[in-house]
């Protein structure tokens, strides 16, 4: 499946699953064209309980999480409004139900993926599990209900009753353990410090490791951590705050290290305002600390993601300054920070003339428009100044992020523009090439035109001086006393000028041109039905000479294998 899918959403996809599958956030990515789930990491199967087989598409994933009718309606608005390159992240809690029927509260981060190769769009979906933060304040806010209510009450009953002052605190500690907060006392005038089972026994203490005193627990709270732990103790105690509050860490029994939340009030102070005692509770929120921890792990690899992006991205604000701009939009464009306070110095330095500046304004004021609806808008290309007063081509797309901000992304194609107005001059002069050679070809077809009419004119002069200026005088010879001998000789002249200006002869030289001159007198003389013996006679050759070159004319004209008179095939060129 790995291979279908990486083929399919193409090199994009594969560095984002390789980032995100062995993540600690629970994540899913689906195919948004089908909706199918086509990643499902082992974060998100633990935390839903749920395989990737049972979740094979986003509404199998909303109908088993969230089987709240009402709930998963609106999950399912929320993924339906997150199009194009919008990320949605979102601070609502939604309780969702895992395959074992227990409850777990999550936020949802989702990402909309738009790889630049033009490969098929999918949607990153992140769920961070909050329930034990959410648990967590809950239990604290309870307990610090519990604590002001009970220190209201205190104060009631030590005015009244102060005998029963141990019996109180006796039932506020139990109350305190059985909600796995530790209870802590301090009694100024004796100098003492009073700790529950509970305190202790969160850092794997016993109540006589901690004793009577404050001294061992300042002495496991992390150095780090004990300068401002003590700082909140005496603000409180000398009155500048009214109520002390610290997230610090301390040392465990066995060397480790735990976050603990303090909390506590004076609840007496003298006729001078010094206090004399002062009640307070611990509470381990390592967890919380952990889960904060890993959220912000997660917003440091975003930010690497956006830092390190090899697109210029810019972020601004709905009153127009620029909120952040990447590294590479510096490294494009030239431009720091300080150059731009907010778009409009942007559109000053960027774009100097004054009717280009307009139209990017007005393409600008038009995209917001758009986006209103559709949150993205189509990406356009604008020739943009640099700092150093280079110009470059830029592909710019617009994008509205939660708080109506607005993600715009800087592409540099100017590269690509010159090879694309290369190309185009390239194509200009092979089209203008091409017309050239049309017109040297139409040209030489009216040369070879006027060579075959020279050529037919001078046959046509050469066929009329033969028959003016030679065949006269051969029609004189033939009317004179001649010998037998010299009447044949004249009558194979006479011959042999008709040959030369007939078609046969023409065609005889052009296609058989290996015949040697005797082989082609020969010839003439079979076609004109001159017997063997009769061309003997007239060449004064033997027979057995003449059979020879019969032989060598049937083989180069072809016709040795073939059944062909060749007298008749003589007969058949003229």
């Amino acid at each position: 499946m790995a291979d279908r899918t990486k083929e399919k959403f193409g090199a994009a996809y594969t560095i984002l699953w390789d980032f995100f599958s062995d993540s600690t956030i629970p994540t899913l990515i689906r195919d948004t064209a089908n909706r199918q789930v086509v990643q499902y990491n082992a974060a998100m199967q633990q935390l839903t309980g749920y395989s990737p087989a049972e979740i094979p598409d986003m509404a199998s994933w909303l109908k088993k999480l969230y089987p709240d009718e009402n709930v998963r309606q609106k999950m399912m608005e929320t993924v339906s409004r997150t199009k194009g390159r919008e990320i949605f992240i979102s601070d609502d809690e939604y309780e969702i139900i895992r395959r074992n029927g227990q409850k777990r509260y999550v936020q949802l981060s989702i990402y909309n993926i738009h790889p630049p190769d033009g490969s098929t769009p999918f949607q990153v979906v992140q769920a961070k599990d909050v329930t034990g933060r959410i648990n967590a304040e809950e239990h604290l806010k309870n307990a610090n209900t519990s604590l002001a209510a009970f220190a209201n009450e205190l104060e009631h009953r030590v005015k009244r009753r102060t005998r029963e002052l141990k019996e109180s605190e006796s039932r506020l500690k139990l109350a305190l353990e059985g909600a796995k907060e530790g209870l802590w006392t301090i009694d100024f005038v004796k100098g003492k410090m009073f700790f529950t089972n509970h305190s202790a026994e969160m850092l794997g203490y016993s109540l006589n490791d901690l004793g009577e005193t404050s001294g061992k627990w300042d002495e496991i709270t992390h150095p780090e951590d004990w300068p401002k732990v003590k700082k909140a103790l005496m603000d409180h105690f000398e009155g500048r705050t009214s109520h002390y509050e610290a997230e610090y860490r301390a040392r465990t029994k066995d060397g480790k290290w735990k976050w603990i939340l303090g909390h506590g009030k004076v609840t007496k102070r003298d006729a001078q305002g010094n206090p004399k005692q002062a009640i307070g509770t611990h509470v381990d929120i390592s967890k919380l600390k952990k889960t904060e921890l890993n959220l912000r792990r997660s917003e440091e690899r975003f930010k690497s993601l956006v830092e390190n992006a090899p697109y210029g991205m810019l972020i601004i604000n709905p009153d127009r300054s620029i909120a952040y701009s990447n590294p590479k939009f510096e490294e494009i464009t030239g431009y720091l920070p300080e150059d731009l306070p907010d778009i409009d110095a942007w559109f000053r330095n960027a774009y100097p003339d004054t009717d280009l500046r307009k139209t990017v304004r007005d393409v600008w004021q038009a995209a917001l428009k758009r986006m209103d609806r559709t949150h993205e808008t189509e990406p356009r290309e604008f020739g943009v100044r640099c700092k150093n007063g280079d110009v470059k081509i830029l592909r710019i797309t617009h994008v509205i992020i939660k708080g109506r901000k607005h993600f715009v992304c800087y592409e540099d194609v100017t590269a690509k523009a010159n090879a694309e107005k290369a190309l185009k001059a390239r194509e200009q002069e092979l089209r203008m090439k091409t017309d050239n050679l049309e017109e040297a070809n139409i040209a030489l077809s009216v040369l070879l035109k006027k060579r075959e009419k020279d050529k037919e004119d001078i046959e046509n002069n050469i066929l009329y001086n033969v028959k003016s200026q030679l065949m006269p005088y051969i029609e004189k010879l033939e009317n004179s006393k001649l010998t037998p001998r010299a009447t044949t000789f004249l009558g194979i002249l006479k011959s042999n000028l008709n040959d030369v200006v007939s078609p046969f002869s023409r065609k005889l030289s052009a296609t058989y041109m290996q015949l040697t001159p005797r082989e082609i007198l020969i010839a003439k003389l079979i076609r004109d039905d001159k017997s063997t013996k009769e061309i003997s006679g007239i060449l004064t050759i033997s027979e057995s000479s003449v059979q020879f070159h019969r032989h060598n004319i049937r083989r180069k004209l072809g016709l040795v294998a073939k059944k062909m008179n060749l007298k008749s095939y003589l007969q058949s060129l003229a």
